[in-house]
């Protein structure tokens, strides 16, 4: 019998319940065995949900960390905390498998991925729209060729539902600037699962970020992001916002097109798909079936489930997950040159240049830049700007 993989939880959040706890309840051969929490009642939470004992709780994450028998720890703490614990956890010889986004700093991140290959240990990322069936079915279908070569490809998620965090730690957490970004960090999802999609690493972004829905608060991050994002033989484009959208994606090629909806025309993540099929060049349409049409709640499972395996398995095969460590530091320069270039009115390269504020300090380092007079993102006093 293959030897079960040995377990620690960092941080009982929200995101534990629908995705982390799935996988942990489901997978034979990975076995939680603590289980770190700051807040007794979420540790109270956790001892339930994983049916733990006491002597398995820990209000400090380094007991967790000083656990023998733990192969791998999946941190699941807010991002700002997330770059510590992640060293400790290497410095104990621990796997990682962290929630995304990597850091809010894109130096960071970089060191972080530095690390993980300085240790010889894995450091996965929860980017579980990998698998979700209806951006695996479009991956298929653009390797299969089904639509010539990739020329564009659109993600919309317009209608992204602001769940509020766990109300024992912080509930509007993602909405201040220990955040590092608004909708956009919150759904980084978009911004790794473009650069999947396409193939490729990200060149350019060009982008417009702004507040328009919760303007009334005197916003610190952003509720609504428009992104380009330039690729060496394709383009990607991102609609994103807090609120009531459309959900989607359109992908263009050569030689058709791709289209997927979801129920109710919600974005991904927040609803099962319901409509997928593809026009060919002479403009034939055809239906495809999606490969699951299970209640949202159950496919995002089943994605947590799918990512867990994967990184058990590059454990055990001594190989790269399917999203490590430099995968999250790509994704979170995207975000952060989109958030840069809506700020001074112009296009980014990529990678960043590791001088700039914002690759140093992330959004800390946006009010350092030559802010552009007209800018969107400064009219509304994001990122500690002045209007």
């Amino acid at each position: 019998m293959t030897k079960a993989l040995k377990v620690g939880l960092i941080g009982c959040g929200n995101v534990a319940q629908y995705g982390h706890r799935p996988a942990l309840m489901t997978l034979p051969d990975v076995e939680l065995v603590a289980l770190a929490d700051i807040t007794p009642a979420r540790r109270a939470i956790g001892k339930d949900w994983f049916g733990l004992r006491e002597d398995q709780l820990h209000a400090d994450y380094r007991d967790l960390l000083a656990i023998d028998e733990i192969e791998a720890v999946v941190i699941a703490v807010p991002q700002k905390r997330r770059p510590q614990i992640v060293l400790e956890a290497f410095a104990a010889r621990k796997h990682v498998l962290s929630e995304k986004p990597i850091s809010n700093v894109p130096a960071v991140a970089a060191q972080l991925a530095r690390a993980a290959a300085e240790s010889n240990l894995k450091l996965a990322m929860v980017h579980n729209y990998h698998f979700l069936p209806e951006f695996r079915q479009i991956k298929q279908m653009l390797a299969e060729g089904l639509i010539g070569d990739l020329r564009v490809a659109t993600l919309h998620f317009m209608g992204v539902i602001d769940y509020p965090g766990a109300a024992e730690y912080q509930s509007d957490w993602r909405h201040t600037m220990a955040a590092g970004g608004g909708v956009l960090m919150d759904m980084i999802h978009a911004a790794y699962l473009a650069e999947w999609l396409v193939g490729e690493a990200a060149q350019q972004v060009m982008a417009f970020v702004d507040a328009p829905e919760y303007a009334h608060r005197q916003p610190a991050v952003e509720d609504l992001a428009l992104l380009q994002i330039a690729f060496p033989s394709a383009y990607a484009v991102i609609h994103m916002a807090w609120g009531e959208g459309v959900g989607g994606a359109d992908i263009s090629g050569s030689e058709g097109q791709i289209r997927m909806r979801y129920k109710q025309y919600q974005s991904g993540g927040f609803n099962q798909p319901i409509e997928l099929y593809s026009v060919d060049s002479n403009w034939n349409r055809s239906d495809h079936a999606i490969a699951n049409r299970e209640a949202h709640a159950e496919a995002t499972a089943d994605s947590f489930i799918a990512l867990y395996a994967d990184f058990r398995d590059a454990i055990r095969d001594n190989r790269e997950p399917i999203a490590p460590a430099a995968a999250g530091a790509r994704a979170l320069e995207i975000v952060q040159a989109a958030y840069a270039s809506a700020v001074t009115g112009r296009v980014v390269t990529l990678p960043l240049n590791p001088k700039s504020p914002v690759y140093q300090k992330g959004i800390d380092g946006i009010a350092e830049l030559d802010v552009w007079a007209r800018s969107k993102t400064r009219a509304a006093g994001l990122f500690g700007l002045r209007k």
